[in-house]
């Protein structure tokens, strides 16, 4: 090289750093030059130990790259949203940007922690942790992580040696953890090791795609067909079911073997089925062919980085990679690290440190649900807290504010602590928590069979009671409550019970005859219980309820099944009505609610009065509505609310206020929550009725007490202005609480609001932000106000 190119690669060099430094001043970024350092030592890779020469402050620093215009841009923004994380004492410091001298390598300088790592620290220190100091430790971790949650960021490398401590004191370093990723795969490689605190969701590839098939819908008008060789035997689905009887083991594996030779064909030539399943695979006189036209695809060299990594790769499905966007800023991921390290802290080992199993050996166990064991001494409340961060169905995984909660309410005593015998082997939560089942189950291609009767075994288990007064409660629900507040009721009586979402949809769907309360499982489905809410599946369970013809000698399995077919007929005209599960059909909707209305359905009848007010599948009509909702109001307590509200708003039959608090009260007596939220009302703002805060009061708690987020709110309001009752913060943010840990947003705001203030709790800026920003996702623009001005305080 000509010392021309020599002399002219130096003075880009040196504009590039002129344009660097520039930058970094206009944004107030403090720069030092790296002679004002001393005593630099390598901690590892490309870390360093340092110690400013004036201050003697010892710091960290850390080489980054910058190579162009983009990359700065970035460092500058991740340097601006660190800012705002460092109001927490536990964020390490970000003190400025240096530059090596030898080589012109930008490096970050932040705070130093001089304990190392956690799991260094626990190596050296475990012996002289008593169970208070590794509590106090956990509790740590949970409060920045609530913190960075809160303001939603997700630390997604989270494991022991990413976690340091100065003086005894934890800290995080989150600095370029707010990035987001550009390439999916670029998540999956940074996160591979170390396999232990990876969520198995990520790992559970091939549970995690929704494997729908796919069909080619040909048209009439100037389309084009393509011509194919044709399969005598149909597909492999069809062939199994007609000549299962037939096949001999030989003949067994020889189509085994026949559908793996074409997929090593296929996979030897970098292309990917996509879409295998036994309908995608055909049979001609006996012998296996693959349609691959319009299935296959180019495996992409990401893909091909991943044979080396996982196994076995054949069976991913390439849309895997594109969930990775999703999935990596999940929340609950961060919950499942967090378990194994509330564990590493009982133990003082990493996990798996006796495994000898490889990479892939290990992850293949930790989908399927093995776990470490629990250590002798550990106090039970904080295994199960544990034990829940590491839940396999992330659905399942409590929040970050529960594990905080639930961390705090540990007191360690000098009593004895409840010691837990070692298993031979590690523990496997699918025995306890069977959410791999469900994950594993492929239940779109399962027969469910239908019995006469159910076959209880002569005493019935603890989960097929539950099952059977789950679903009288699941009946009392339906026919009384709105559908605002059926998910509510149902979770309440699952957590009440102690009861695992997860482990009752398993029991549910592998009973041995579930026909009598498949319309309660496909519930589960349609409002994510104890699962991924999944529409189609839920209109599959609600199909089956309404096509059962099971048939029974018991006169209480009769009144069983026939609930099941109505709740399953009503809910299948829901999803027409609504375009859940498939396309939107009003009229479709109306004509099954009309069915089963002349069948005698109330709550059907309910529903097509429903149709008539709102013009749904049929012409709207105001007074036939109301006519309807006064013959289902004779025995039905829906209808009595309608009936209520009719009267009110002088809908189908002239305005009456003093009628309409009258069906009000009526359907309030009989349990009706909508009612009662809006008796309270009524009384207190004199509609039908005498004012009467107290009465009000008294209203709002009744419908609180069933679980009603609405009225949590409206007890908060009345506690914190004394409506009817003597004020009280307190007692008021209680309320409000409860309310927006039901979702409910003004109560979100609210709790914000009174975290920000300290208003009858302690002031608290994360929780506020935290509760604020849930607030400010769902809409409410108070929320958003009030959340931009705490942080330009804070900025």
């Amino acid at each position: 090289m000509s010392q021309e190119n020599i002399n002219e690669k130096e003075s880009e060099a040196w504009m590039d750093n002129l344009i660097i430094e520039d930058t970094l001043q206009k944004e107030n970024i403090p720069f030092y030059q790296y002679s004002e350092f001393k005593d630099i030592k390598s901690i590892s890779g490309n870390v360093y130990k340092a110690t400013f020469k004036t201050s003697q402050k010892t710091v960290a620093l850390k080489c980054i790259s910058l190579n162009d215009k983009l990359t700065l841009e970035n460092l500058i923004n991740e340097i601006k949203r660190h800012r705002k994380l460092e109001i927490h004492d536990s964020i390490l410091r970000f003190y400025g940007i240096t530059k090596q001298e030898n080589n012109n390598s930008y490096m970050i300088i932040l705070e130093y922690s001089n304990n190392g790592s956690l799991r260094q620290y626990l190596k050296t220190n475990f012996q002289k942790l008593d169970w208070n100091a590794k509590l106090n430790l956990a509790k740590q971790i949970a409060d920045i992580l609530s913190f960075l949650h809160s303001n939603d960021i997700i630390h997604g490398k989270l494991n022991s040696e990413n976690i340091l401590i100065h003086n005894g004191i934890i800290k995080f370093n989150v600095f370029g953890l707010t990035k987001i990723m550009p390439e999916s795969l670029r998540f999956l490689i940074n996160v591979l090791d170390p396999i232990e605190y990876i969520d198995p969701q990520y790992l559970e590839i091939f549970n995690t795609i929704d494997r729908n098939k796919s069909s080619d819908i040909f048209k009439n008008n100037n389309s084009y067909m393509i011509i194919l060789e044709y399969s005598n035997n149909g597909s492999l689905r069809q062939y199994l079911k007609t000549n299962f009887q037939k096949l001999d083991w030989n003949a067994k594996l020889n189509l085994a073997k026949q559908i793996a030779d074409i997929l090593s064909f296929l996979h030897s030539n970098d292309i990917i089925h996509g879409k295998l399943n036994s309908e995608n695979i055909l049979i001609h006189n006996g012998i296996i062919k693959f349609n691959v036209f319009g299935l296959t695809k180019i495996m992409p060299e990401s893909l091909r980085f991943l044979i080396n990594v996982l196994d076995p790769i054949e069976y991913i499905d390439p849309q895997y990679l594109e969930i990775f966007n999703t999935i990596d800023r999940n929340k609950s991921s961060d919950i499942f690290s967090l378990g194994i390290i509330l564990w590493e802290i009982s133990s003082g080992t990493p996990p798996f440190e006796m495994e000898s199993l490889s990479n892939r050996d290990l992850l293949n166990n930790i989908v399927k649900g093995k776990r470490e064991m629990v250590i002798p001494g550990t106090p039970p409340k904080y295994k199960e807290i544990y034990s829940d961060c590491w839940d396999h169905n992330r659905n399942s995984r409590p929040s970050i504010s529960q594990v905080v909660k639930n961390l705090s309410e540990i007191v360690i005593t000098d009593e004895i602590v409840e010691f837990v015998t070692p298993q031979s082997q590690p523990h496997n939560v699918t025995d306890e928590i069977i959410s791999v089942g469900l994950e594993k189950l492929n239940i779109q291609n399962i027969e469910l069979e239908v019995h006469s009767d159910p076959h209880y075994v002569d005493k019935p288990s603890e989960v097929e009671v539950f099952i059977k007064n789950l679903f009288e409660f699941f009946n009392d629900v339906f026919k009384k409550q709105s559908q605002r507040i059926h998910t509510i009721m149902i979770k309440n009586y699952i957590i009440k019970r102690k009861m695992n979402p997860v482990e009752i949809l398993y029991e549910m769907i592998s009973h041995p005859s579930h026909s009598w309360f498949t319309s309660m499982i496909g519930f589960f489905y349609m409002n994510g219980i104890g699962t991924v809410t999944d529409d189609k599946m839920a209109f599959k369970f609600f199909s089956r309820a309404a096509n059962d013809t099971s048939f029974s000698n018991s006169l209480s399995l009769i009144k069983l099944y026939n609930i099941n077919k109505e709740f399953g007929t009503m809910f299948l005209a829901d999803m027409h009505l609504n375009g859940l599960g498939g396309k939107k059909d009003t009229k479709k909707a109306f004509q099954i609610y009309s069915k089963l209305a002349n069948e005698g359905s109330l709550t059907a009848l309910t529903e097509v009065a429903d149709c008539y007010l709102n013009g749904s599948g049929v012409e709207k009509n105001n007074e036939k509505a109301f006519e309807l909702y006064l013959k289902s109001a004779e025995k039905g307590i829906l209808a009595q609310y309608r009936v209520g509200l009719c009267y009110m708003e002088g809908i189908g039959t002239p305005k009456d206020e003093a009628k309409g608090f009258q069906w009000y009260l009526k359907a309030a007596l009989a349990g009706n929550i909508d009612a009662m939220c809006t008796i309270a009302y009524c009384y207190n703002n004199g509609v039908g009725i005498a004012e009467d805060e107290k009465e009000s009061f008294k209203w709002y708690l009744k419908a609180a007490e069933k679980g009603d987020p609405i009225a949590q709110y409206n007890l908060g309001n009345n506690y914190e202005n004394g409506y009817g009752v003597n004020k009280s913060r307190v007692k008021s943010f209680e309320r409000f609480k409860k309310a927006a840990e039901y979702n409910d947003i003004d109560g979100q705001y609210k709790v914000g609001k009174f975290f920000y203030e300290g208003f009858g709790t302690n002031k608290d800026i994360v929780k506020a932000i935290y509760w604020l920003n849930k607030a400010t996702e769902n809409g409410n623009i108070d929320s958003q106000k009030l959340l931009e001005k705490i942080i330009n305080k804070i900025k």
